[in-house]
């Protein structure tokens, strides 16, 4: 499970779909690719501190001037107490995390059926999604909410997810990303994502999955937690999940052929999100989108 990293030491639309072909560059989050600037200014960094002063980081996307979505366990203790809002600094504006502004949480709401079940010897982790509002912020060219995504997601659909975490796969807090990373990855199947969640059906319920194995080497890993994945679709982009868990069964190790992720369906939860934003959220809903 993607749960939080402990720190040792959240665009314009057309700009993030035309920076998304692999550039040659140096790979990031776990075989992902450098955005470039200025490509995804709803994606924001969470910087949660605990009461015992230990800092741990997620990430989230601005879906309203005012709102953030993230995984509902970014928003917990290791002692399984909620975080006080002003222990949360939402960073945004800069892909950057040097070059970012920040502002406190002023309400935290997780979903109130969040939690785990545990079958076939295997945990998942369910509702993991919450929403932090913060000050309003002014839209830019750096700081826009994202469009959420509410159609069908077929199998092998192609999802772009991002992050400032870990970049190597044995999860080492040393290689946290200092500039936002993406990562192209495909939903999998009913048979193959069944062996970490039993209950999965395919990627229009409470859960996305993707696979490693069609891409081995790619996938996201720690510090992700919280981070969207997005769909395009004729040239725009739309929020599809939140990074909920995954790595191997049971291992954690990130990027490995015999890999997954499970996203949260941000579309799945458009109620719980409209009920606490009380804000009109603009969504797309399409009966398919092309693998």
């Amino acid at each position: 499970m993607f749960t939080f990293v402990r720190i040792i030491s959240g665009i314009m639309i057309s700009s993030l779909a035309s920076g998304l072909a692999i550039p040659t560059l140096e790979r990031r989050i776990i075989g992902g690719y450098d955005l470039p600037d200025n490509a995804a200014p709803f994606a924001v960094h969470l910087t949660s501190t605990t009461s015992d002063g230990s800092q741990f980081v997620c990430g989230g996307t601005l879906f309203t001037d005012r709102h953030v979505v993230t995984a509902a366990h970014c928003v917990y203790q290791p002692n399984g107490e909620l975080y006080l809002p002003n222990s949360i600094t939402v960073g945004y504006g800069s892909d950057k995390l040097s070059e970012q502004l920040s502002t406190p949480a002023i309400k935290i709401t997780p979903h109130p059926k969040y939690g785990t079940t545990f079958e076939a010897n295997t945990t998942v982790t369910v509702n993991d999604i919450a929403v932090i509002e913060i000050e309003r912020l002014p839209s830019n060219k750096s700081v826009a909410p994202v469009r959420r995504f509410s159609g069908s997601i077929p199998v092998n659909s192609e999802l772009i997810a991002v992050g400032w975490g870990t970049q190597v796969s044995n999860n080492s807090v040393s290689t946290l990303a200092k500039e936002l990373k993406a990562v192209k990855l495909l939903v999998g199947d009913q048979q193959g994502c069944q062996k970490f969640d039993p209950t999965y059906v395919d990627a229009n319920g409470p859960r996305i999955c993707t696979l490693n194995k069609p891409r081995p080497g790619n996938s996201t890993c720690k510090g992700d937690s919280g981070s969207g994945a997005f769909v395009i679709v004729e040239g725009t982009v739309y929020l599809a999940g939140l990074d909920s868990q995954g790595g191997r069964l049971n291992d954690p190790t990130c990027g490995t052929a015999d890999g997954y992720t499970l996203f949260t369906n941000v579309g799945y939860y458009l109620d719980f999100l409209n009920e606490v934003t009380v804000e009109t959220i603009n969504e797309i809903n399409l009966a398919s989108i092309s693998p």
